[in-house]
C-alpha cells in the first residue's frame, strides 16, 4: 500500500465521525481516529505547545507509522493539525518511526527514523523534514548520519528515535541504541555544527534500567542537573519496578559534553502503573515539561477489541522538579478548568485531592465494575482487577508511609495518581460505564472537582 500525507488526511476527514466516543477522554490528547503511541517532537513554537506523535489513522491497531500533529495553549483544548509525515514508499520505508523536533530559523525541523522491515531485512536511518508551515513538512533525501560510522559493537539496525538539541553552540542528538556484544541498551550521542551531518560523539550507559535496547531518549536541565528520560525494552523486573514489557526511567546527574562523560546520581522508574511509556520533554520551555504515551505494549486495548475505531492517548503534561536529591512530577495543568462540587457521586472527568493518615481504602463503584485506591503494607496501590481494563493488575509504590497526599486525575477511561507531591505516580486505564459511588474507609479527607463544561 502506498501512503501519503494527503491520503491520510482525506481518510481522517471522511471517517472520523464513525469513531465510537463512549470511552473518549475529555482533557487528554487523542487522535481523531485510529492508533497512537509515542509522543514525538514536542516543542513550544509561536505561543503553542506542539505535539507530534506516532500514528496509524487507518486502524485501531499498530501499523505503518505516520506522524500526527496537534497543538494546545492550555493542555485542555487541542487543535488537530492533521498528519505531518507519512511513509512515502513501502519498498524503502515501512514507517516514519519516532524522533524529535527543533526550531531553527523560525521553522520546525522534524528529525525522524526512516524504518524499513521486510523478510528479515531491517534498516533504520535518521532523516530531517523541514516545516514550510504548521501543516507541511518537506523530507530531505539524505540521512543526517551514516550508521556505519558507529563503533562496531553498536547495532546499525536497532538505532532510532533521534532527539535533537542545541547545547553550548553545537547540535546534539540523543539516540536509542543497543550494544550487541552485551545485549544491553545504551544512549548514543551524535554531534554536528548543523542539522545535516552528524558524527558519533560518545555513549551513555549501558545501564540495567535500559534493558536490551533504549528507546526515545529526551534531555532537559532541571534545577541545575542534567536529566534524561528514556525507555528500556525488556527490562527485567526488580523489586517493585519494571513490571511492564517496557519501562521508562529518569537518569539524573551531570553531563560533561566537552569531555564526553556523565556522572549519574539517580536512576528511577518514572511511573508505577501499566499505562505510561516513551515520555518526551518539550523543547524551548524553561520548565522541564514531559508528556508520555497513556498506554503500554504487550496488552489488549479495549477500544480496539470493541471496534470503537481508536486506541491510545497521551498523559497529562508533567513538570519535573528536583528537591533533596529526589525527583518529583507535578501536573502541568491549570486547575482553573476544574470546579469544586459536593455531590456524593464522583464525576469521571474530574480531580480528587486526598489527604490520608495511615491505611485507607477508596472503592470507586460503577454500574459495571469498580477499582480501588488504597494504602497498606505495599504502600499506595491501585487495583483495577474489575475495571474492564482487560489487563487486570494491582500496582503500588512499594513503600508504606503514614501520611499521604494524592492528586487523582480521572478522565473517562483513564486515571493518573500523583502521590506525595509527585514523588510517585501510578497511571492506568479504566473502562467503566458510569460515574462512581465511593466507599471510604480510614482517616481521610477528600476535595472533589469536576471538569468545567
Amino acid at each position: 500500500m502506498i501512503y501519503t500525507v494527503e491520503k491520510a488526511n482525506e481518510y481522517i476527514k471522511k471517517n472520523k465521525e464513525n469513531v465510537i466516543d463512549k470511552y473518549r477522554l475529555r482533557y487528554h490528547l487523542m487522535a481523531p481516529i485510529g492508533w497512537v503511541n509515542d509522543p514525538n517532537g514536542l516543542v513550544y513554537y509561536k505561543e503553542y505547545y506542539h505535539i507530534f506523535y506516532q500514528y496509524y489513522p487507518y486502524d485501531s491497531k499498530w501499523g505503518p507509522m505516520h506522524w500526527g500533529h496537534a497543538k494546545t495553549k492550555n493542555f485542555i483544548d487541542y487543535l488537530d493539525l492533521g498528519v505531518a509525515l507519512a511513509p512515502n514508499n513501502d519498498l524503502v520505508e515501512s514507517g516514519c518511526f519516532s524522533g524529535g523536533a527543533i526550531v531553527v530559523d523560525d521553522k520546525i525541523n522534524l528529525i525522524y527514523t526512516k524504518h524499513f522491515e521486510d523478510n528479515n531485512v531491517k534498516i533504520e536511518e535518521d532523516f530531517r523534514a523541514v516545516g514550510i508551515d504548521e501543516y507541511t513538512f518537506i523530507k530531505e533525501e539524505n540521512p543526517i548520519f551514516n550508521n556505519e560510522d558507529l563503533p562496531k559493537k553498536y547495532s546499525r539496525r536497532d538505532f532510532r528515535d533521534p532527539a535533537p538539541y542545541f547545547i553550548n553552540g553545537s547540535y546534539y542528538i540523543f539516540m536509542g541504541a543497543k550494544d550487541e556484544e552485551l545485549n544491553q541498551g545504551v544512549i548514543i550521542v551524535l554531534k554536528s555544527d548543523s542539522l545535516v551531518d552528524f558524527k558519533y560523539d560518545f555513549t551513555i550507559g549501558p545501564f540495567y534500567e535500559l534493558g536490551e535496547m533504549s528507546e526515545c531518549p529526551s534531555y532537559h536541565r532541571v534545577n541545575d542537573k542534567d536529566v534524561i528520560i528514556v525507555s528500556g525494552v525488556n527490562v527485567k523486573e526488580k523489586d517493585n519496578s519494571f513490571k511492564n514489557p517496557s519501562s521508562s526511567v529518569f537518569i539524573v546527574g551531570n553531563i560533561d559534553f566537552e569531555n564526553k562523560l556523565i556522572n549519574v546520581e539517580l536512576i528511577k522508574e518514572i511511573d508505577k502503573g501499566d499505562a505510561f511509556y516513551a515520555p518526551q520533554f518539550f523543547q524551548d520551555t524553561k520548565d522541564a515539561i514531559m508528556l508520555g504515551w497513556f498506554d503500554m505494549w504487550g496488552k489488549k486495548y479495549p477500544t480496539d477489541e470493541l471496534n470503537h475505531g481508536w486506541a491510545g492517548a497521551f498523559t497529562l503534561p508533567r513538570k519535573l522538579e528536583i528537591k533533596n536529591n529526589m525527583i518529583y512530577q507535578i501536573p502541568y495543568i491549570d486547575n482553573i478548568y476544574f470546579e469544586s462540587y459536593s455531590d456524593d457521586i464522583i464525576i469521571r472527568q474530574g480531580l480528587l485531592k486526598v489527604n490520608a493518615i495511615g491505611d485507607f481504602k477508596l472503592k470507586f463503584n460503577a454500574i459495571n465494575g469498580y477499582f480501588i485506591i488504597g494504602n497498606n503494607e505495599t504502600g499506595i496501590y491501585l487495583e483495577n482487577l474489575n475495571s474492564n481494563n482487560l489487563n487486570p493488575t494491582i500496582r503500588c509504590t512499594g513503600q508504606r508511609l503514614k501520611n499521604n497526599n494524592l492528586l487523582i486525575y480521572l478522565d473517562t477511561s483513564g486515571i493518573e495518581i500523583f502521590i506525595n507531591d509527585g514523588l510517585y505516580t501510578i497511571s492506568s486505564r479504566i473502562y467503566l460505564d458510569s460515574d462512581y459511588q465511593l466507599d471510604i474507609s480510614g482517616d481521610i479527607r477528600i476535595e472533589k472537582y469536576k471538569l468545567k463544561e
